[in-house]
């Protein structure tokens, strides 16, 4: 990596998020026995990296600067390339500083492959500014380190010398890696919870408009295959659910593939993702296919029925369209409704029509379940919406709430199981309450003499 002490300061961040996150969750009683939404991610599920921002070509007078800032990497010495009151920003201490004798130090804590590339820049009468990445040559120039700000000024005409400069590291960028069993078992183990629904993200696959190498059905076929294996590792503590886009051809013969030959007792569907719309008759026709197929075979559904913001709003008319059309093809298996209201920003609309069918006895709604997953996220700070969705979980009843936290985004950040810890101080619900969800366990599950 460019600085030497680059690979230090991508962990220290969240280490000591997840060292404060734990130490509240260790305070808060009880821990949640299952988590009942989590996923896994192979390296084959990993999507190609984003473009980088292209190099410019900068004037003369700002170029001849960026150059020497480039030199003093290899030279160590910054010369006069800094006016002599000029501020730099200690990256690994996270201190502004200036002084010659602190300016070399840190102008040079670069390896000497390290080269700072430009994207941006203004040129005014006596002052300028220069942004770009920094990169180093051991990734080829391929990959941005830290990304910098250099405020210069005109100290004679023609002259520009850096009164200002700034790095910030560039993040790893989400799902850049895989997310192991062994990644979630210590996730898991770091905050006490016991077991874990592994969902698959094979859908991703299918998704419109993201292009993945390789054949679509090979690729849903393998991370579907590689979650079961990676799962069965930690019998006693993983749970797979396999996954597929319900409206893609292959969809019946993977879920009975998924049931038969890898024996998991659920299947993850995400419309939004799949872009199922709940407004084409043959979409509906076929999502129904797919819930008469798991209710054939026995499979628990996790849904998150959110559909994609290109169908418009997700509200009442969706969730009625499930409620009516699909969840009576699926009479006799679990439902569980992702994200309580069915994923993303929230819907009080759509998690209204189904608490309103679970408080009334609908028995199109007599299996339906909710996870809480990520819904902290999605409310924010709104204590009156917080209230709302609290009644609602209430009217639907505390045993049909399950705790989930989803995915952790990358090997480097903070575990996604941390999630009670924030849910229980953002719920307004009482710590009886609390405690009934935390040992509430889906009856996908359950042992039979549980049942």
């Amino acid at each position: 990596m460019a600085p030497r002490f680059l690979q230090i300061l991508l962990l220290l961040p969240p280490l000591l998020v997840f060292g404060r996150a734990l130490a509240v969750a260790q305070t808060e009683r009880p821990t949640p026995l299952v988590d009942h939404h989590q996923h896994l991610m192979s390296a084959r599920a990993i999507g190609p990296a984003p473009a980088a921002i292209p190099n410019i070509e900068l004037p003369p007078p700002l170029d001849r600067v960026l150059d020497a800032r480039n030199r003093v990497i290899e030279t160590g010495d910054p010369g006069d390339l800094y006016v002599e009151d000029a501020r730099i920003l200690d990256v690994e201490n996270a201190l502004w500083t200036r002084g010659a004798d602190a300016i070399a130090g840190i102008a040079t804590t670069y390896t000497p492959d390290t080269r700072f590339f430009p994207n941006g820049y203004a040129l005014g009468d006596s002052t300028a500014f220069v942004t770009g990445m920094i990169r180093s040559g051991a990734n080829d120039f391929s990959t941005d380190d830290l990304s910098f700000v250099l405020g210069l000024v005109e100290v004679v005409p023609g002259e520009w010398r850096i009164a200002v400069e700034s790095a910030t590291i560039v993040p790893p960028r989400p799902f850049s890696e895989p997310i192991t069993a062994d990644i979630l078992i210590g996730d898991l183990d770091a905050v006490g919870i016991e077991r874990a629904v592994v969902l698959s993200v094979a859908y991703w696959f299918s998704s419109p408009g993201d292009e993945w190498p390789g054949d679509e059905v090979e690729n849903v076929r393998a991370e579907n295959d590689w979650v079961a294996e990676q799962v069965a590792r930690y019998p006693d503590r993983l749970t797979a659910f396999c996954s597929v886009s319900p409206i893609r051809p292959y969809a019946v013969d993977e879920i009975r593939r998924c049931a038969e030959e890898l024996g998991v007792p659920g299947l993850k569907l995400h419309l939004a993702n799949s872009r199922v719309n709940l407004h084409d008759s043959a979409h509906v026709t076929q999502l129904r296919r797919v819930f008469e197929i798991a209710n054939e075979l026995g499979l628990a559904i996790v849904v998150h029925s959110r559909t994609h913001r290109s169908f418009g709003p997700y509200g009442r008319e969706e969730a009625q369209v499930l409620l009516e059309r699909i969840f009576p093809a699926a009479p006799d298996i679990p439902i569980q409704i992702a994200h309580l209201w069915g994923g993303a920003d929230v819907s009080e609309d759509a998690l209204g029509v189904f608490a309103d069918a679970v408080s009334s006895g609908d028995p199109r709604a007599r299996n339906l379940s909710f996870d809480l997953t990520e819904m902290d996220r999605a409310i924010g700070d709104s204590e009156e919406t917080w209230a709302r969705i609290t009644e609602r979980i209430r009217q639907i009843g505390l045993e049909r709430i399950f705790y989930g936290s989803d995915m952790r985004h990358h090997p480097l950040g903070p575990p996604s199981t941390l999630g009670w810890s924030r849910l229980v101080r953002a719920l307004p619900l009482t710590d009886a309450e609390l405690a009934d969800i935390a040992d509430n366990v889906a009856p996908y599950l359950r042992s039979p003499q549980d049942q």
